[in-house]
């Protein structure tokens, strides 16, 4: 399986989202890119756990909590939910 490169410290530069199955810590570097890949995993699973309408969505799409790969619907998702990589981050950085 391929993976996609974390953006730099300098640069926030993110590459778009195929549709596909992500690990959950490939996705959540992503989101959170300023982080180690364990702890990005963390963040986005207690970001999905606190929301109960994402989280309720997700597991109709078959997400699983502990589960270490999102399918590509539950992907999607995520993407209406919380906007792209790079939106989310420019939301977290300004706040």
């Amino acid at each position: 399986m391929r993976t996609m490169k974390t953006p730099t410290q300098a640069s926030c530069e993110v590459p778009p989202l195929e549709f596909r199955a992500y690990a959950v810590k490939e996705l959540a570097t992503l989101y959170f890119p300023h982080c180690e890949p364990g702890y990005a995993g963390r963040c986005l699973r207690r970001l999905i756990r606190r929301d109960p309408e994402l989280l309720r969505q997700l597991q109709e799409r078959g997400y699983r909590t502990r589960a270490h790969y999102l399918p590509p619907v539950a992907v999607q998702v995520l993407l209406e939910h919380l906007g792209t990589p790079q939106d989310f981050y420019e939301i977290l950085r300004k706040s």
